[in-house]
């Protein structure tokens, strides 16, 4: 077990020294980059997902099959103070969701990089890339709401594609 921690925190100090090197090299341009990327990676992680068009069943439907693939990532709506999980505005759905668990965080910990930067935008893009397969018909985007050690708060925004 410790071998493979060890092995863990190696790939979490490379992808943090990666993301900072990109970020600096490429400004903020790096973050679109690593959220195309990521959603590509998201929309091939999940296959033979069941398809839905409800929000909060397509959140439960992500996240079983991301679990098949060995990516292990806790995340939830959240309600928060609002009366209603989903939200409308402006032609758009939001719902929040919680993250607790995230390799990318611990990654950044690891390296001792801050949030909010390309890592965590690729991360968006996984997330969005494989909600669009499970939601067919609806673009995908994510906001970051509160970005923190315990948790990340974001927003899902869902339009018709």
């Amino acid at each position: 077990m410790d071998e493979q921690l060890d092995r863990f925190h190696g790939v979490a100090y490379l992808l943090g020294a990666l993301a900072h090197a990109s970020e600096k090299n490429l400004g903020k341009s790096s973050h679109s980059i690593c959220m195309l990327a990521g959603k590509k990676f998201g929309r091939e992680a999940v296959v033979d997902v069941e398809q839905t068009d409800d929000p909060e069943k397509a959140v439960k439907l992500l996240k079983t099959a991301l679990e098949k693939r060995g990516i292990v990532w806790d995340f939830e709506p959240f309600i928060g103070e609002r009366d209603e999980l989903m939200e409308k505005r402006d032609g758009t759905e939001v719902m929040r969701i919680v993250f607790r668990t995230c390799m990318v965080r611990n990654a950044l910990f690891r390296y001792a990089h801050e949030q909010k930067e390309s890592m965590c935008y690729m991360a968006h893009g996984v997330f969005a890339g494989a909600m669009e397969k499970v939601m067919p018909g609806k673009k995908v985007n994510l906001e970051i709401l509160h970005a923190g050690p315990n948790a990340c708060l974001k927003e899902m925004i869902l339009e018709d594609a």
